[in-house]
């Protein structure tokens, strides 16, 4: 149930950076003197400590990458229980969704969040230290809040962060607000938004929230549920005195599937997904028209039916004529589709099943020119397909290499990133002893 989709706004900042007409083709293009500037930040979810908690952050430089190749380069590893104790916050645990904000000319911080803690770490993208934690268990005044901080998501104009709380087992969630101060490192929850009370238009039992983002002026949200279904929140006022307001329901059977990431588009467009999950089912695409939120005019989405099982990551790609593709990763089958969003077609699909990666199950994605980057869940999952186990699983970050009309794509085996950690060790249902590294949240920051 875990994905954020990316944004265009930071391909249109490396189109500008790197003076290319061409977002899926430049790469090649690049003189030595040209490499990419960007870091890939990963994070590993299993536990580094006895009792659970902790977590890996990965960061590769995108130089490296591009200068060796993805199995060759280093890099950086941080110890997430051991850097929130140095900056005396919660342990945390399931280290999940890793976001960047949207300060300019470039992000400032990523937001993690950890969907077994119910903190959400501030990261300096700079000093690599946690600078600010908020904890949403219990919610603003005892509202409520459980330890699934799925998504923090920061918003356009950097003034709120919404959490996403999927809630227990079998009950409604919560949205959490926090409002940020990314100059002074100043973040306080202010407001907890229950959802239960929207059950009965959703047309589910319980709105468990997975994840979501903001139209570009920041004034709506788009929430994406695990029973299907789909809300558009006021976020109201950064202090809270203005609170959040569900202003749409759209309904299960308008959006069916467990609802997942979300992403701006050009034209006033959201895009989102509807996932059929570890046991199999109907996957979805879906883009809302968000250019009359204001006037309180919501239309139904287009829906997009995806081949494939589990939609969920997904990036979007320019071609040469400046169309958009949405790519998506279909996580239980291990195909990538290629959906053309001008004529709302799924116009290929592509398996990334290898013999070097023969199951590689793959999840959260990022993309950057031609490069698309995408989490390798490991052999045994501590979240969504925590049933489907494997010891062929290769847990790391794959590199692909999208094509100039971005309909398909290559990988080889040394464009995988191993995220497989020797030291810690887990046993599958079948008795083997295979590494606990299970890689999820990813995002690729430029700099």
């Amino acid at each position: 149930m875990e994905m954020h989709f990316k944004s265009l706004s930071g391909l249109l900042v490396l189109l500008m950076v790197f003076v290319t007409a061409v977002a899926c083709s430049f790469a090649e293009s690049f003189l030595p003197e040209m490499e990419p500037s960007y870091e890939v930040w990963a994070v590993d979810q299993s536990g580094t400590a006895s009792d659970g908690t902790g977590g890996l952050l990965y960061i590769w430089d995108g130089e490296d990458i591009f200068l060796k190749d993805a199995k060759k380069a280093k890099p950086e590893i941080i110890d997430l229980a051991k850097a929130a104790k140095d900056a005396n916050c919660d342990a945390p645990k399931k280290p999940h969704m890793i976001l960047s904000n949207f300060t300019t000319p470039k992000a400032s911080h990523v937001l993690l969040a950890n969907v077994g803690s119910g903190n959400t770490f501030f990261i300096d993208i700079a000093s690599r230290a946690i600078v600010g934690c908020v904890n949403t268990i219990g919610g603003f005044n005892g509202a409520g809040g459980t330890t699934n901080s799925h998504a923090s998501v920061a918003s356009p104009d950097n003034s709120i962060a919404i959490v996403a709380n999927i809630g227990a087992k079998d009950e409604s969630g919560f949205l959490h607000k926090i409002q940020t101060n990314y100059t002074s490192n100043d973040y306080k929850l202010v407001e907890t938004l229950a959802l239960d009370q929207f059950t009965n238009e959703l047309g589910t039992a319980v709105a468990r929230p997975i994840c979501h983002e903001f139209t570009s002026d920041s004034k709506f949200a788009y929430i994406t549920l695990a029973g299907g279904g789909l809300l558009v929140v006021d976020v109201g006022s950064a202090d809270g005195t203005i609170p959040m307001t569900v202003v749409k329901v759209y309904d299960k059977d308008t959006v069916p599937g467990i609802g997942c990431g979300v992403s701006r588009l050009p034209f006033n467009k959201i895009m989102t997904n509807g996932e059929s999950g570890a046991k199999g089912g109907d996957d979805f695409l879906y883009t809302f028209d968000t250019s009359k939120a204001v006037e309180g005019v919501f239309p139904n989405p287009v829906q997009i039916e995806l081949p494939g099982e589990d939609t969920h990551g997904a990036v979007t790609c320019i071609d040469q004529k400046g169309d958009i593709f949405a790519i998506t990763s279909m996580r239980v089958s291990n195909d990538v589709n290629f959906v053309d969003l001008q004529t709302n077609k799924v116009v290929a699909t592509e398996s990334m099943a290898t013999s070097f990666s023969p199951d590689p199950k793959p999840d959260v994605a990022d993309i950057v020119g031609n490069k698309m980057f995408i989490a390798l869940r490991g052999a045994k999952p501590l979240s969504a397909i925590g049933s489907l186990e494997s010891a062929a699983r290769t847990p790391g970050v794959a590199v692909l290499t999208i094509s100039d009309d971005c309909k398909s794509l290559s990988w080889e085996e040394e464009d995988l990133a191993s995220m497989n950690d020797p030291d810690r060790l887990v046993t599958l249902k079948d008795g083997s002893e295979v590494s606990a590294s299970d890689p999820h949240g990813l995002e690729v920051i430029l700099r």
